[in-house]
C-alpha cells in the first residue's frame, strides 16, 4: 500500500516538471491541469472564468483592454455577427407574415404611377387598417393576349407568370383590366363567376354593369364589372378605355371579403357617402 502511494507520489511530481516536446517546445503540465480532468464542464468553466478575474485583477487598465482585445476579439466578432443574422432573419420573418390589408392589379395601365398610393389612401379613409398591415398594389402588368388560347412571347412570359402566381395562390382580392384579360384567365376557370360569388346586394347594385363572356360556368356568364366612368376610375386615375374589376376564383373566404369591401369603395364613391370607419 506504502509503495503505490509512493508511486503516485512520484508520478505526480514527474508530471509537474519540466518536459521537452518532441518538437523542441517545452510542454508544462500543471497540476491545475491534473484538476481540471477530474471537473464536469460547469466545474471546469467557473475554474477557467476565475483564473482569468485572477489574471485581469493584476494588470492595468489598459493592458486589460489589450489583454481582452487580444484574446476575445473573434468571439466578440462571432457574436456580433451571430446576432446581426438573428435580426435580419426575424426581420424577414416579420416583413413576411404581416397581413396584408389589400393585394390589388392593374392590368396594362403601366403609365400610371399614381395608382398604388390613391387605391392605398382611398381603402384606408373606407376601412380600418392595422397600422403594420401591407398594400401590395401592382401596375406594372402588360398582358396582351392576341386570342383567347394565344401563347405569350419571350418578353410578356414574366407578366403571365406573375398574374398566373396570384390566380393560382389565392393572393390577389381584385384586379382591373380590359376585356382582352378577362377573356384570356376566364375560360380556364381563373376568374370567379360573379352571379355565384356575389353576395345578392353587390349583385344588384351592380346590374346593368356585367361584363359576359362565354365561360365555364354553365347557368350564368357575369365575369367582370364595368367601371369605366366611374368615380373610382377618375380618382384613381385609371387610363384604361374600358376597365373591368374581377375577382379570381381562388380566394380564401376572408379574403373575398377584402374584394367585396373594394366593390363596396367604388358604390359609396358613387353615391358621395363620407368614408365610413
Amino acid at each position: 500500500m506504502e509503495s503505490n502511494t509512493n508511486n503516485l507520489a512520484s508520478i505526480k511530481k514527474e508530471a509537474l516538471t519540466e518536459h521537452p516536446a518532441e518538437d523542441g517546445t517545452d510542454h508544462i503540465i500543471t497540476e491545475d491541469s491534473l484538476e481540471l480532468q477530474d471537473m464536469s464542464f460547469k466545474e471546469r468553466r467557473r475554474h477557467q472564468w476565475k483564473q482569468e478575474q485572477e489574471k485581469l485583477k493584476e494588470l492595468t487598465f489598459w493592458r486589460k483592454v489589450q489583454y481582452i482585445l487580444t484574446y476575445y476579439t473573434w468571439k466578440f466578432l462571432g457574436i456580433a455577427g451571430a446576432c446581426v443574422l438573428i435580426l435580419f432573419v426575424l426581420q424577414r420573418i416579420y416583413i413576411a407574415t404581416r397581413p396584408v390589408a389589400l393585394n390589388a392589379i392593374l392590368v396594362n395601365d403601366i403609365d400610371n404611377i399614381s395608382f398604388a398610393d390613391t387605391m392605398t389612401e382611398l381603402y384606408k379613409e373606407y376601412y380600418e387598417v392595422p397600422e403594420d398591415a401591407r398594400f401590395l398594389i401592382d401596375s406594372n402588368y402588360l398582358i396582351v393576349p392576341a386570342e383567347p388560347d394565344s401563347v405569350p412571347n419571350n418578353e410578356q412570359l414574366s407578366y403571365y407568370t406573375k398574374m398566373m402566381s396570384h390566380l393560382i395562390n389565392e393572393s390577389a382580392h381584385i384586379i382591373i383590366c380590359d376585356a382582352d384579360v378577362i377573356d384570356y384567365y376566364a375560360v380556364d376557370g381563373y376568374i370567379a363567376e360573379l352571379k355565384h360569388a356575389l353576395p345578392p346586394d353587390l349583385f344588384q347594385a351592380f346590374e346593368g354593369r356585367f361584363y359576359e363572356f362565354d365561360g365555364p360556368v354553365a347557368d350564368s356568364d357575369y365575369y367582370a364589372i364595368d367601371i369605366s366612368g366611374t368615380e373610382f376610375v377618375k380618382r384613381t386615375g385609371i387610363q384604361l378605355e374600358q376597365p373591368y374589376i374581377c375577382i379570381p376564383t381562388i380566394l380564401s373566404e376572408e379574403n373575398r371579403k377584402i374584394s367585396f369591401q373594394v366593390l363596396q369603395l367604388i358604390l359609396d364613391l358613387e353615391e358621395n357617402t363620407a368614408p365610413r370607419s
